[in-house]
């Protein structure tokens, strides 16, 4: 079946509300794919994204249109999806096969692509739900069928959720120091990004997980996947009482909150020679006296999202064992702008999955 055209649900001015377009779709080429979108996750850097940059501290915001990208964005990069046409190169996946979107598309030819990390790439980067329209459509076309992982036995309602929140999950995870059963790790925020991570430690590696949000509902859902402990971090001296409560053993600490407040949780939480890892992009400034990162041997590391190897892997991962499984709202596609405004209220517990 050919598509000529694509109905997109895309804003047209920075932080303006979504509206549904109908455009041209150009004949396949080469190794190009085209999917009829089933489902596609919403993340909340979706938000930034909507929003126009990123909050870089000190008053200052970053400009996505500054640094190139072009009006009207079509957001969603969770994208899962069957597919309907493909290129007269494509040999990897068949007409029909159900198939999840790896979204972070680099130039495939520098150095650092061709060691399998795309999603860091500085040269050409076309990442989709941003530079090339993503998953809040009815059909997407992507660049190479390379990029497409099948789903197996999964569900693809949840698979959608591999290509951002489980492969940032994964990769933040792999950044932690080797732990053991007596020792734990904070995962600060507990959204969808955060959810994963604690349903996949819980599974795949023996430390003991404190899970910290303000929200009680997050808490509580974050306990029925796999964390030991839950704390609000507004609660008064919760630095004390959730250190205390882990012995003062916290090995590390994945931030996917990414504000100055969670930041300095975090520094403060991990013991001496800990690893923080900051994930989330809600944005600000860190700081910390520079004596700290010698008296305290301490660690501080970024993580981006996660690589195609990795996403391959967590495909796999989730064939050979069942992992926990996060809370998954599913709503209709055209009900996109009052799930935005739920995700930026903190009103939604997993992961939003949208469906045409």
């Amino acid at each position: 079946m050919k598509y000529q055209c694509a109905h997109r649900w895309a804003f047209k001015s920075w932080g303006g509300e979504l509206e549904l377009s109908e455009d041209a779709l150009p004949s396949v080429i080469g190794h190009e794919v085209t999917l009829r979108v089933t489902h596609c996750g919403m993340c909340h850097s979706d938000l930034h994204i909507q929003a126009g940059g990123f909050d870089m501290g000190g008053g200052r915001l970053s400009s996505l249109e500054r640094a190139g990208s072009k009006l009207p964005v079509t957001l969603g990069h969770e994208i899962v999806g069957e597919v309907v046409e493909i290129g007269p190169e494509v040999t990897s996946v068949r007409l029909g096969e159900t198939v999840i979107v790896y979204p972070w598309i680099g130039c495939g030819e520098c150095p650092t692509c061709l060691r399998g990390d795309e999603h860091l790439c500085v040269r050409a980067a076309r990442n989709m739900g941003l530079q090339v329209p993503g998953g809040y459509a009815d059909v997407v076309r992507v660049a190479h069928a390379r990029y497409l992982v099948p789903v197996g036995t999964l569900e693809p309602a949840r698979a959608a959720t591999f290509a951002c929140a489980g492969i940032t999950a994964l990769s933040a995870i792999r950044k932690l120091p080797a732990v053991t059963a007596d020792d734990w790790v904070a995962v600060i925020g507990c959204g969808g990004v955060g959810m994963t991570a604690v349903a996949l430690l819980s599974t795949t590696a023996p430390a003991k997980i404190v899970a910290i949000d303000p929200d009680p509902t997050k808490r509580e859902a974050a306990l029925r996947h796999g964390a030991c402990a839950a704390y609000d971090p507004n609660q008064p001296d919760a630095f004390k009482v959730i250190g205390k409560a882990c012995s003062g053993n916290i090995a590390g600490a994945i931030d996917f909150v990414g504000a100055e407040s969670s930041s300095s949780l975090a520094v403060s939480l991990v013991r001496r020679a800990g690893q923080v890892i900051i994930v989330g992009l809600f944005g600000g400034e860190f700081r910390m006296a520079l004596p700290m990162f010698a008296l305290k041997s301490l660690s501080i590391s970024g993580s981006y999202v996660g690589s195609l190897p990795d996403l391959r892997e967590l495909v796999a991962l989730a064939q050979r064992v069942t992992l926990p499984e996060i809370p998954l709202d599913r709503r209709p596609l055209n009900s996109v702008n009052q799930a935005l405004d739920d995700l930026s209220h903190g009103r939604v517990v997993g992961r939003v999955i949208l469906q045409p």
